[in-house]
């Protein structure tokens, strides 16, 4: 691959070029592509200098991943926001920012969730990551107290909810659902309605229906002979 231009990217702050740099590299080729000095190249830079920002690939993976969960957890407070809805209506909105920017920051979501990436268990990776994550625990808490999701533990919801546009989100960005031909906006649309009206309809009171029973024990008496008198 021949190096680009060093106009293309700008070297005043070389950490963040060689992120721009890897995200293109993973847009075009895929994450198993980066290569320090061959990103030093792609740069412009002599093949030393990611070194003096990165110490190898991992640093550069969780440095993406870190910048990815920062950009998706102000997508989704700023989603979250435009909403006047109940919490519901809330959570529908977060999953539909989730997805949005799976499919607008394909390079970063690549990233973000490898188990290589975390394995590096940098400190500044997991509070991004975290702090993403508890946005999705509080909308799901926040359904349970405003009765639009059902009580107790909230984890299982909490996992519902993400593996739902996660799934989506990842079908999206690999273009799993071409033959679908809905757009994704419209399917996280979709989708997260789903989801909320699910939780919604799992809280309601169940009322058993007794009315078979009734009927069959009806039935059944009028059927027993009677005692003798």
């Amino acid at each position: 691959m021949p190096p680009v231009k060093k106009s293309t990217y700008h070297h005043g702050d070389l950490r963040k070029t060689m992120i721009e740099v890897s995200l293109d590299v993973i847009d075009e080729k895929g994450v198993d592509a980066l290569n320090l000095r061959g990103l030093a190249l792609l740069a412009g830079v002599s093949s030393g200098a990611p070194y003096h920002h990165f110490a190898d690939r991992a640093e550069l993976l969780a440095a993406i991943a870190e910048e990815g969960f920062e950009l998706l957890e102000s997508a989704m407070v700023a989603e979250g926001e435009r909403e006047t809805g109940d919490a519901s209506v809330r959570l529908a909105a977060l999953g539909r920012a989730y997805v949005m920017f799976a499919t607008s920051h394909r390079g970063h979501f690549r990233v973000m969730f490898r188990g290589d990436t975390h394995s590096a268990k940098d400190a500044a990776l997991k509070n991004s990551s975290d702090r993403a994550f508890q946005l999705l625990c509080d909308a799901v808490e926040n359904c349970q107290i405003e009765g639009t999701a059902p009580p107790g533990d909230p984890k299982p919801l909490v996992v519902h909810a993400w593996s739902t546009v996660h799934g989506l989100a990842t079908l999206c960005v690999d273009a799993g659902l071409s033959r679908i031909g809905i757009e994704p906006e419209i399917l996280a649309s979709m989708i997260t309605s789903m989801t909320s009206q699910m939780f919604s309809a799992m809280a309601r009171p169940q009322i058993p229906n007794t009315s078979g029973l009734e009927q069959s024990g009806s039935a059944c008496c009028q059927s027993m002979p009677k005692r003798p008198t």
